[in-house]
């Protein structure tokens, strides 16, 4: 467990040391993600390369297995087709479950785990347990790092000829975490530093500024 003291939502709530920067309801994230994800920012240009290097992995397996004659049109169907719905669909629950693990080292007591189907939308929060901004890049991109060099070096070491897979499977999976580097990079943004917690039952996001003396 990361044992890191933060303001509790009350101090955040009632102390003038503290801003209310943003308030914004789960059904409201879709233009919050799209918005952050446009935004200029070290997040948002670290996701936009890591999909076209994704892209160009994909196109040099393709072009590499047909100069080599050793990619044939079921292979390319078979890894393709399931890469793409084992990254977009079957990882979801794992990718949500390390969302959960890191609530848990950063000492959250109640995770709620929930879905809003109309969106596809898949989220893990924490009842009222304020994060830092710091906190939020752990929270945000730890299910990024932990898939992407797990499935890479797993197919790299036992499935070397299923490279085409591993790149559609990531490409899936490094596109559906446009919400997480989305969040990340409204973090990264912030000219002071920020706390944010959730209040489930409002289905609610709070995030606040710490003010300048």
């Amino acid at each position: 467990m990361i044992q890191i003291r933060n303001p509790g939502v009350e101090s955040l709530r009632s102390n003038p040391a503290y801003r209310l920067v943003l308030e914004i309801g789960f059904q409201d994230m879709i233009p919050f993600v799209l918005k952050n994800i446009r935004a200029k920012g070290i997040m948002s240009l670290a996701y936009l390369i890591v999909n076209i290097a994704m892209l160009g992995f994909i196109a040099f397996q393709i072009f590499s297995g047909v100069w080599n004659h050793t990619l044939t049109l079921g292979s390319f169907l078979s890894q393709s087709i399931t890469g793409i719905l084992g990254g977009s669909i079957l990882v979801i629950p794992l990718h949500e479950s390390i969302h959960g693990l890191a609530y848990k080292l950063l000492g959250a007591k109640k995770i709620i785990f929930g879905a809003d189907l109309q969106q596809f939308i898949f989220f893990v929060t924490a009842d009222r347990h304020p994060v830092s901004g710091l906190q939020i890049h752990f929270l945000a991109l730890l299910p990024f790092v932990a898939i992407n060099l797990t499935t890479f070096s797993f197919i790299l070491l036992l499935f070397p000829n299923n490279l085409l897979f591993c790149g559609f499977f990531l490409l899936s999976h490094n596109l559906m975490c446009i919400g997480d580097f989305a969040i990340s990079n409204y973090v990264q943004r912030a000219k002071n530093r920020l706390y944010s917690f959730d209040e489930p039952k409002e289905k609610k996001s709070y995030f606040y500024e710490k003010v300048k003396n």
